[in-house]
């Protein structure tokens, strides 16, 4: 899901899909490296003054799916080849118990995202208001096509899919809220432009 939302507002993450293997379903991405290896760690404080668009991207969209699980070793930053965020597998209700899904979404509905790792690294907000817009853009039948296609293949259960789309709705509209209360954690931004109205 977090791969079909950041594929969709354009925020750099490799492209994968949902896949049969056997008799279960998996996720395949396209690989992100040098010569078919992997990338190391990447330089949070040089990411975020060299590619500064990509960042805030990564940070709306971990805001958008309350990924509380972005850290240096899921994002790389290659100059050779750019950005790429993958393994959100903590977002959404990849961080609660199996069966507990409902619960997730409710405690976590209007929660933040705090302390973002990159949040320190940016040296200015000016990029917010795009990646805010380009989230809120997507329209509620994009968001159902994706999580309907976790349902036809059995990895969600339809009232659990309902309820997902409500979510990301809800914090779709949001989004400019959760950034600008988290501003005091964006030190190294002297001059705050962003508009905090537009919550519900």
């Amino acid at each position: 899901m977090a791969t079909a939302l950041g594929m969709a507002m354009g925020v750099p993450v490799p492209p994968g899909t949902l896949i049969k293997l056997g008799s279960e379903w998996g996720f395949v991405s396209i690989g992100f490296g040098e010569h078919g290896t992997l990338p190391p760690p990447a330089d949070l404080e040089l990411l975020g003054a060299e590619r500064p668009w990509e960042a805030t991207g990564v940070i709306v969209l971990d805001q958008w799916v309350f990924n509380c699980d972005r850290h240096d070793a899921n994002v790389a930053y290659l100059p050779t080849l750019g950005v790429a965020a993958f393994d959100h597998d903590q977002a959404l209700f990849g961080a609660c118990p199996p069966g507990d899904g409902m619960t997730s979404l409710s405690q976590s509905r209007d929660a933040r995202i705090k302390n973002h790792p990159f949040g320190p690294h940016l040296k200015t907000d000016e990029h917010f208001e795009s990646w805010v817009n380009r989230a809120k853009s997507i329209a509620r039948e994009e968001l159902m096509r994706a999580v309907w296609s976790c349902v036809d293949t059995g990895l969600l259960a339809r009232p659990d899919a309902t309820a997902l789309v409500d979510f990301l709705q809800h914090r779709q509209k949001n989004l400019r809220k959760f950034i600008t209360e988290s501003k005091a954690e964006l030190t190294g931004v002297s001059a705050w432009t962003l508009d905090g109205d537009g919550g519900e």
